[in-house]
């Protein structure tokens, strides 16, 4: 609180109690007091016979002094909005009420022991100080048997400003002595005038005599949120060792290392051993040695920093033309572009019939993108997917799936191999950082002598989807290079130039239509974009966003990691077992899928669903069978994952996980939704359009 108001002219807030066991906070109440602010009061926790030169002083101020007085709660909610006052050596009986919006609290000081601590020195406890201080008999030995790190001043327990210069003075002198030199004869400490103040009494538990349900509310740890009565639950429990304790209740365990707590949570653990503080022992203290921020405590998540945003390079462009927004991760994806007098799901309509007949383009630059590079690129992929990566050729592109070593399906995408050494893999959206780390991982971890480096390039390429029955007349009218079928069949790609820029041209799909992915560097993404618009003007162009993508790829009955997953659901389930390699040994899920629960015939399949009267079924609504269970609630026989109305159908139409589903096609099953209506819909095939492929192929 001092050093907000001295160093940056910044009040924490207007009306501050301060509580104290020691003479140093009234240093702060003075502060306060001088810079025009309120102290109502000074709760201090001793019982002194008389008053020393810092309270004679504050009593001079009109600051009210209240010696052996303590806080028996704090009120308020979000912030503080009064302290209410007991006696330090009662239970907690309310004596008085202060209002305040900050409360500063000093249980004294302690040297930071981190670094001499890290380096293996040990600790005495020193009994007028209540602290930890470095025992200079016991230092950190060198490899030579002599000490290498000397504490001085503040660090070795010295305080007051006198003590500090003529310690650290000392301690420079036996420095140079040990390195062979000699101080000048005229090298003298300097010296500091000399404030006595009245001894420290150690506080720790306030007030002394807390009952039960205070000290469930007393914190020792205000980062890691552990009370005194965690600390006395874990002796209670048999965790006496302070190094148990410390795990059993992560006292001290959070970013400030114990800084804050420690001591006071050894003290505790004393308490309820009925031990005194020197028996118990300590915990390695361990960096950060140096002071930490506010900040880096309580954290910056909140508010307009809650998490960051991150925005493509298309987003003003987006912004402009009147995109809703959707959050994806950690990205902001246009859902749709609703025009002057129409609603989000007229708009969306719009865009699914406009890229169907017409021409549609779509931001896809929040993909992942991540570069796998090596001679042993192509082993390493065949261990993360579920089929053959390492066939493939360059100029090709192969829909692949990974999954956890669990089986769990956890992302899919395209991969396309530039060469013999390099491949690109692109990921779900969501999936771009933790599928990079989980390639780190493993490369890190367990496959440490594959020769592979893989690198998550995402933000350096805008990619764009265009999309429909024009899109190869666009890119032509642009021009550079060769779009044609015979020169960039689908599932291939190509390096080239289109209307003056460099790109690299994916012949991928995710919608069924003819389609095309063009990623150029990110800081061309924009000028692109508004090329194309200009070229697809007269062939009907327009943007589409996510919820045109998800009807678009429903139809084809394309899954969508996270709606057709839920981290239980397996690629056998999702009827892709097309997508699994019967010629690799292994790969990473593989012996897990294998497992009886795994291979349970009973395990839902999925299914595509169409309501009976051509109404859209409710997202996540379950299929109800015959009978009850153990519970008495109806048997559940599948659930919605997907659900949407398609324009291109002119009904409702779903995809879902069901009981023995593929065997049950035509069968009508009920889903109860809760508006109290039931939905029927029937089981069909999941590729409700162009089952063939021939519009994405021509």
């Amino acid at each position: 609180v001092r050093d907000y108001l001295v160093n940056y002219g910044v009040s924490v807030g207007d009306r501050t109690v301060v509580v104290t066991n020691n003479d140093d906070a009234y240093r702060t109440a003075i502060a306060l007091t001088e810079a025009g602010l309120t102290v109502p009061a000074i709760l201090d926790a001793r019982v002194l016979p008389q008053d020393s030169a810092l309270m004679t002083r504050a009593k001079d101020l009109g600051i009210r002094v209240m010696m052996g007085h303590a806080v028996a709660r704090v009120t308020g909610g979000k912030r503080v909005t009064g302290v209410e006052v007991c006696s330090q050596a009662g239970e907690g009986a309310v004596l008085e009420t202060f209002p305040c919006d900050a409360v500063a609290m000093s249980g004294g000081w302690s040297p930071v022991v981190h670094l001499w601590s890290h380096c293996g020195g040990k600790l005495t406890w020193d009994t007028a100080g209540a602290m930890f201080r470095p025992d200079v008999n016991n230092p950190p030995l060198g490899a030579d048997g002599h000490g290498f790190v000397t504490a001085a001043g503040a660090a070795g327990g010295f305080f007051a400003l006198d003590d500090i210069l003529h310690d650290a003075h000392a301690a420079a002198d036996g420095v140079v002595t040990t390195l062979g030199f000699k101080l000048p004869a005229d090298a003298v400490s300097p010296n500091a005038d000399r404030q006595e103040e009245a001894p420290l009494a150690p506080v720790w538990m306030m007030p002394q005599g807390a009952n039960v349900k205070l000290r469930e509310k007393t914190w020792l740890d205000y980062q890691n949120d552990v009370k005194v009565s965690d600390v006395r639950l874990a002796a209670q429990e048999g965790f006496v060792s302070v190094e148990h304790a410390k795990r059993y209740t992560t006292l001290g365990m959070a970013t400030d290392q114990g800084k804050l707590s420690n001591i006071n949570g050894l003290a505790t653990l004393a308490g309820a051993m009925d031990a005194d503080i020197p028996a118990v022992g300590t915990t390695t203290f361990r960096p950060p040695y140096h002071p930490i921020s506010m900040g880096a405590i309580a954290g910056e998540a909140r508010g307009d920093v809650f998490q960051p945003i991150r925005r493509t390079p298309l987003h003003d462009w987006h912004d402009a033309n009147g995109a809703e927004w959707e959050p994806v991760g950690q990205w902001r994806r246009p859902y749709a572009y609703p025009r002057k007098g129409e609603t989000t799901h007229d708009a969306v309509m719009r865009e699914v019939t406009n890229t169907r007949s017409k021409l549609g383009m779509l931001d896809a630059s929040t993909l992942g993108k991540i570069i796998v590079k090596g001679p042993d690129a192509g082993r390493f992929l065949d261990m993360l997917y579920t089929n053959m990566m390492s066939t493939l050729k360059p100029g090709k592109c192969r829909y692949g799936l990974m999954c956890s070593e669990n089986g769990f399906l956890i992302d899919d995408g395209v991969v396309a191999r530039i060469d013999d050494d390099t491949f690109l893999c692109h990921t779900t959206t969501g999936g771009a950082e933790s599928i990079h780390q989980h390639m780190e991982e493993w490369l890190q971890t367990e496959w440490w002598d594959f020769n592979v480096y893989v690198a998550n390039v995402t933000e350096q390429y805008a990619q764009i989807a265009v999309v429909g029955p024009n899109a190869r007349k666009c890119l032509e009218k642009l021009g550079g290079m060769d779009v044609s079928k015979d020169a960039l069949a689908f599932m291939e790609w190509a390096d080239g130039t289109l209307g003056g820029f460099k790109c690299r041209v994916y012949r991928i799909s995710f919608s069924g239509e003819l389609s095309y992915e063009i990623a150029v560097d990110a800081g061309q993404g924009q000028a692109f974009w508004d090329a194309l618009m200009v070229a697809g003007n007269d062939l009907g162009v327009m943007p589409y966003g996510t919820e045109c993508l998800h009807i678009l790829r429903a139809e084809k009955g394309f899954i969508m990691i996270g709606d057709e997953t839920d981290g239980t659901v397996i690629p056998q389930d999702l009827g892709l077992n097309w997508a699994i390699s019967k010629k690799k040994d292994d790969y990473l899920g593989k012996r897990a899928q294998q497992r009886s629960h795994m291979v349970d015939p009973t395990r839902w399949k999925l299914v595509g669903l169409e309501t009976t009267d051509g109404s859209t079924l409710p997202d996540g609504a379950y299929a109800v069978g015959e009978g009850e269970n153990e519970n008495g609630q109806r048997n559940m026989i599948g659930r919605v994952t997907s659900t949407y109305h398609s324009p291109t159908l002119g009904k409702g139409i779903a995809m879902g996980l069901v009981l023995n589903g593929p065997d049950r096609m035509g069968e009508v099953l009920d889903f109860p939704g809760t508006d109290g209506k039931t939905y029927q819909a029937k089981i069909v095939d999941p590729v409700f359009y162009d089952k063939e492929g021939a519009k994405q192929n021509v």
